[in-house]
């Protein structure tokens, strides 16, 4: 079975409107998670950074339906942060962009744009 991917276009697209949205604090939320940005030794601000510089480079899979069955679409990002890898899993959901998960991970990732 084939596995599809995002476009370039389509995950810079999705960042952007994540960002943007990401730009006004009352939009942006960390859903709360045992395991979090926390377990990779960061600040809540440095972990803001790190999901604004996000590429498609980043870019694992998605978007893919939430498990939660709402109608909204997830997308998987791979990050490496000083020598550790993180899962960084996003959400839009009206109007509010939601980190849904941070943490460290050993994957399996697919990054098929990876080029570092």
């Amino acid at each position: 079975m084939r596995v599809s991917h995002a476009t370039k276009g389509e995950i810079n697209s999705f960042l952007k409107d994540f960002r943007k949205l990401m730009s006004q604090p009352e939009n942006f939320l960390f859903v709360n998670r045992r395991f979090n940005f926390t377990s990779l030794g960061l600040t809540l601000e440095r972990a803001k950074y790190e999901i604004l510089t996000l590429k498609y480079t980043h870019y694992d899979r998605g978007p893919s339906p939430d498990h939660r069955g709402d109608g909204t679409e997830v997308w998987e990002f791979g990050k490496p942060i000083e020598d550790e890898m993180a899962y960084i899993k996003l959400k839009i959901e009206d109007d509010i962009c939601k980190c849904i998960s941070f943490k460290s991970s050993n994957g399996p990732f697919t990054l098929p744009y990876r080029n570092w």
